[in-house]
C-alpha cells in the first residue's frame, strides 16, 4: 500500500510592480513496510563501478592547490585546475565587466598583460616562485618569532575569494607589524651577492637611483632579504632562483613586505587606518592562517578584511570579479551574517569561496564572447542545432553534494512506517530573486524546511541576476545539495526589459537552465531535451517564443531528473549512464535503455523539472524507462498507461514544471493539480488581498496518492 502527501512551489515573475507568479507548494508521504514485496520484481543486476560517485562535489575553489612549491617548475596540466583558470583568463583579456575607474584601483591582469596574453604558463611560472617565497616565508618567520604579520592588497583579496593568489596576479604582499628582527637579521647578513652567484645579474635583486634603493642582503644560502629606500621603505623577500629567472628591464620580484614600524605606503596606511587592520594589529591580536595555494598564508578576521577592501577598492563584493565588477554588495548570508564571532573566523573565507564559485560551469560550458557574438550575427540563418551542437557538454548534470554530505532523513509519521518528502515547485523567471525566495520559505511556515525544492528558469553568468550561479547561492543559503542542468546559451541579455536594464553590462556566461535542490544525496542525473526550433534562433519576433525578437538562444528546451537517496552509497552513479554512453540527450527514435541498475541503488525518490517538453512518443519512452517504468504499454492513446510496474527500491516519482497537462500521464503519471490552480499572474492588492490568474501552467505529476494536496502561495510579502 502506498500513500503520499504534497506540497510545492511556483515562480515569482516580476511584469510590472503589482505582478508576480504565484508559489506552489505540495507534501508527499509514501507507506513502507518491512519485508513489503511489490508484485512486479525483476532478476536483480550487476551495476558497472560508477566513474564518479555521488559524494563528487565542487567546493575546492583553491584554483592553485596542486601548483607546485619550487620555482622553475610549471603546474601539471591534469593536475592543475589549468582549464578553468584559461577560462578565466579569457575572460579577464577579452570581456573584462564594465567598472568605474574611480572606483578600481587594482591593476585588473598583472603587470605584465601582454606576455600574459601571449602565454599563461609565464604567469604560472611566476605564480609557483611567489608561492615558494611565502612557503620559506612561513619557515622564516617562524625561526623569528614574527607571528604578526598578513596579506594585503590583491595577495589579501586572493585569500578571500580563491583561497590563493588571484588567478590574473603575479605577486604577493604582505605587512609586518614590527620589522625590527629582520632589521637585525639584515645587518648581519652577507652583502657580497656577487661573490656567491657571480652569473647572477645585479639589477635582478639591487637599484640605488634618485628614485629608489633596493640593498640586498644573502640570508640561509639561496634567499635575498633586499632592504628598500626612497619611494619604497619594506622589504623584498626572493629567493637566488627566482632572481636567476629576472630579464633585464623588468622589476625586481619577490615579496613586498611592508613593516608598520618604520611607515607605511600611503595607500596602504590610510586603508589600514581606517579599516581598523592597523588597531588589530597593534593589538597583537590573532591573525587567520588559511590554505593559500599549496601552502598558508597569514590574514586579519573577515570583518576588518571587508572594511579594507571596500575602503581601498571600492568594492563590495570582490569574489564576483571577474564576473562582475565587485561593486555592487551582495545579500547578506541570511543565517549567520548577524554572529559576529563567526565573522571572526576563517570560515567566512571558504563561504565566500563558495557562494563566487563557478568552477563547473567554467569548465564544461564556457563559450567565449567571440563565439557567441558570431552566433548571434548569424541569428535566423536556420543553423541552430548546428550551433547547439558545438557548446561544451550541453547535457552533463553538474551535481554537488557537499554542501549536505551527510544526506536527509525522509520524515516519519504515524507507527514510523510512512516516509513523507516535502517538495517546492518555483519557476523562477531567472532566478534573480533567490535570495528573497529564500527569506519566504524561512518565513512562512508552509514553505519551511522542504526536502526538495524543484527550479525553472535559473541563470548562471547573466547580467539581469547579477552575473551569479543562482542556484548554487539558493542551495547554499538552503544548506541544500543541487543539481543544475543547461537549457539555453543567451545570445542577448534577454527581453527588451533586461536588455534596458543592464545597460552597459555583459553577460559573463551567458546560461539558463533548470535546477533541483535538496538535502538528500543526488545521483542518476539525466537531462531529457528537445530540438531546438528555429524561432527560438531568430532576432525577428515571434508570437509568444523570443520576446519579440529581443531573446536569442541555442540549446532547447528540457528536463532535469535525479533520484535522490537518504544517504551517500558507493553504488549510486552521480550520472545517469545513459548520458554518458550518447553525445546527445536529444532522442530521434524510442530506444530501448537499460534501467535494471535500479535494483542495486538504495531507496530513492524521483524528481525532476520539466519545462516545456513535447509530448512525443520518443519522450514518452524516455521518461518511462528513466522513471523504472519500463516500456509504455500498447494502448490506443499514449496518455492512458499508468507506471505501475516500477522497481523495489525506488519510492515514488515527484514532477514539477511549466508545462501542459498531459505531460503527466505522457510520463504513466497522475497530474496532481488542475486548472483550478491558478498559478500566474499575482495580483498583490494594495488592501493585503491576492488574484492569482488567469493562467495555470505549472503541475506536480506523481505515482504516489496524494494525501494533502497542492497549494499555491502568493509570494506578496518579500
Amino acid at each position: 500500500m502506498t500513500m503520499m502527501t504534497g506540497f510545492a512551489s511556483m515562480s515569482i515573475r516580476q511584469r510590472r510592480r503589482a505582478f508576480v507568479a504565484s508559489i506552489v507548494v505540495v507534501f508527499f508521504a509514501v507507506h513502507v513496510m518491512k519485508g513489503q514485496q511489490q508484485q512486479h520484481q525483476r532478476a536483480p543486476s550487476a551495476l558497472s563501478q560508477p566513474s564518479q560517485p555521488s559524494h563528487q562535489n565542487n567546493r575546492n575553489m583553491n584554483l592553485h592547490a596542486a601548483f607546485p612549491i619550487q620555482c622553475g617548475q610549471l603546474p601539471q596540466q591534469e593536475q592543475a585546475n589549468t582549464s578553468v583558470l584559461s577560462k578565466i583568463y579569457d575572460i579577464i583579456l577579452r570581456d573584462a565587466p564594465f567598472a568605474p575607474k574611480y572606483r578600481i584601483n587594482f591593476n585588473p591582469v598583472n603587470h605584465n598583460p601582454a606576455g600574459f596574453a601571449e602565454d599563461p604558463t609565464l604567469l604560472y611560472q611566476t605564480q609557483v616562485c611567489s608561492y615558494e617565497n611565502l612557503a620559506r616565508w612561513n619557515v622564516l618567520s617562524q625561526q623569528l618569532n614574527i607571528s604578526d604579520w598578513a596579506l594585503h592588497g590583491g595577495a589579501a583579496m586572493g585569500g578571500k575569494c580563491f583561497g590563493a593568489m588571484n588567478p590574473w596576479d603575479d605577486d604577493i604582499d604582505l605587512t609586518i607589524g614590527n620589522c625590527s628582527a629582520l632589521d637585525s637579521m639584515w645587518d648581519k647578513a652577507e652583502r657580497n651577492i656577487s661573490k656567491s652567484f657571480p652569473h647572477l645579474d645585479e639589477g635582478s635583486y639591487s637599484m640605488n637611483n634618485s628614485g629608489a634603493i633596493w640593498d640586498p642582503r644573502l640570508i640561509e644560502g639561496d634567499l635575498l632579504l633586499i632592504k628598500g629606500d626612497k619611494c619604497c621603505p619594506w622589504y623584498k623577500f626572493m629567493t637566488i632562483k627566482e632572481a636567476s629567472m629576472w630579464k633585464k628591464g623588468s622589476p625586481i620580484t619577490g615579496i613586498d613586505m611592508e613593516c608598520m614600524d618604520r611607515g607605511l605606503s600611503a595607500r596602504e596606511g590610510h586603508t589600514k587606518r581606517k579599516s581598523g587592520w592597523r588597531e588589530h594589529m597593534e593589538n597583537n591580536r590573532q591573525m587567520l592562517t588559511i590554505p593559500y595555494g599549496p601552502t598558508t598564508a597569514k590574514m586579519v578576521p573577515p570583518i576588518i578584511l571587508n572594511k579594507y577592501i571596500a575602503i581601498r577598492y571600492g568594492k563590495r563584493s570582490p569574489c564576483r570579479f571577474p564576473f562582475e565588477n565587485g561593486v555592487d554588495e551582495d545579500p547578506p548570508l541570511s543565517e549567520i551574517a548577524p554572529s559576529s564571532t563567526y565573522r571572526e573566523t576563517s570560515t567566512m573565507f571558504q563561504l565566500d569561496q563558495d557562494r563566487a564559485s563557478m568552477e563547473f560551469a567554467l569548465q564544461h560550458w564556457y563559450v567565449p564572447k567571440e563565439k557567441r557574438l558570431e552566433w548571434k550575427k548569424n541569428a535566423g540563418n536556420m543553423k541552430q542545432m548546428e550551433y547547439t551542437a558545438q557548446i561544451p557538454n550541453l547535457d552533463t548534470v553538474e551535481v554537488d553534494n557537499s554542501i549536505s554530505p551527510q544526506g536527509c532523513s525522509w520524515g516519519r509519521i504515524d507507527d514510523n512506517s510512512t516516509a513523507t518528502i516535502k517538495v517546492i515547485g518555483w519557476n523562477a523567471e531567472r532566478g534573480k530573486h533567490w535570495d528573497k525566495f529564500y527569506t519566504l520559505i524561512q518565513k512562512m511556515e508552509e514553505l519551511r524546511l522542504p526536502h526538495v525544492v524543484l527550479l525553472n528558469e535559473m541563470d548562471i553568468g547573466m547580467a539581469r541576476s547579477r552575473n551569479v550561479h543562482t542556484a548554487r547561492q539558493l542551495a547554499l543559503e538552503l544548506g541544500m545539495n543541487y543539481a543544475y542542468g543547461v537549457e539555453f546559451l543567451e545570445l542577448t541579455r534577454g527581453t527588451k526589459e533586461e536588455q534596458d536594464a543592464t545597460e552597459n553590462k555583459r553577460d559573463a556566461l551567458s546560461l539558463h537552465g533548470n535546477a533541483l535542490l535538496t538535502k538528500c544525496i543526488l545521483g542518476d542525473a539525466m537531462i531529457l531535451r528537445d530540438e531546438l526550433p528555429h524561432t527560438y534562433f531568430s532576432d525577428k519576433a515571434h508570437r509568444g517564443v523570443n520576446a519579440n525578437g529581443y531573446e536569442v538562444r541555442l540549446g532547447g528546451r528540457m528536463g532535469l531528473f535525479a533520484r535522490i537517496f537518504e544517504s551517500p552509497h558507493q553504488h549510486i552513479p552521480l550520472r545517469h549512464n545513459n548520458n554518458n554512453r550518447a553525445a546527445t540527450s536529444i532522442a530521434t527514435s524510442v530506444d530501448s535503455y537499460d534501467y535494471q541498475y535500479l535494483e542495486d541503488v538504495p531507496p530513492h525518490f524521483v524528481v525532476g523539472n520539466i519545462h516545456k517538453l513535447d509530448e512525443s512518443d520518443v519522450n514518452q519512452a524516455r521518461l518511462w524507462n528513466y522513471y523504472g517504468f519500463g516500456n509504455p504499454p500498447p494502448r490506443s492513446s499514449k496518455y492512458d498507461g499508468k507506471g505501475e510496474d516500477k522497481p523495489i527500491k525506488q519510492l515514488g516519482v515527484v514532477i514539477q514544471g511549466d508545462f501542459g497537462p498531459k505531460m503527466c500521464p505522457l510520463g504513466g503519471l497522475v497530474k496532481m493539480n488542475n486548472g483550478n490552480h491558478k498559478t500566474f499572474r499575482v495580483n498583490c492588492l494594495a488592501d493585503g488581498k491576492v488574484k492569482i490568474g488567469p493562467l495555470a501552467g505549472d503541475y506536480f505529476c506523481t505515482n504516489m496518492p496524494a494525501v494533502r494536496g497542492v497549494a499555491v502561495t502568493a509570494p506578496c510579502d518579500w
